[in-house]
């Protein structure tokens, strides 16, 4: 069987073009799976004097940082045993871990809005607000 000169560039150019099509598509796939910065918040207990938040980390980069605001004023956060959330003593990719947040002012009953920021490995910062109501022990 022979086969034209046609036949030989429409094949070679489909070839080419399923080819750029497959790359463009696995590029773009690639591209939009890669590494979406995310976490969940969960609030454990609020007290009028701190509160123990839960964090976890749905990304695939570790968190670095974390900050915390009761309404506009900022507060202490830390894990439960005082240390700071930072890059030697991340939150890594999947992991839970409680933290203590500490330094604003309420009253039992009072619902408080607490504004968490994250800051990941890759620079990314994701922030949500999560809210509360103080009890008493």
């Amino acid at each position: 069987m022979k086969l034209s000169i046609e036949t030989v560039i429409l094949l070679v150019v489909t070839i080419a073009v399923v080819g750029a099509v497959a790359a463009w598509g696995m590029g773009y796939i690639g591209a939009s799976m890669s590494g979406t910065p995310d976490f969940t918040p969960q609030v454990d207990q609020c007290l009028k004097d701190r509160t123990y938040l839960k964090i976890k980390n749905l990304a695939t980069v570790d968190i670095v940082k974390v900050e915390v605001k009761a309404g506009d004023a900022p507060c202490a956060v830390a894990y439960i045993d005082g240390s700071p959330v930072n890059a030697s003593k991340p939150i890594k990719s999947g992991d839970m871990v409680q933290l203590e947040v500490k330094g604003y002012v309420a009253n039992v009953g009072d619902r408080i809005t607490f504004r968490i920021e994250c800051t990941f490995a890759d620079g990314k910062v994701v922030a949500k607000d999560v809210a509360a109501i103080v009890r008493s022990i």
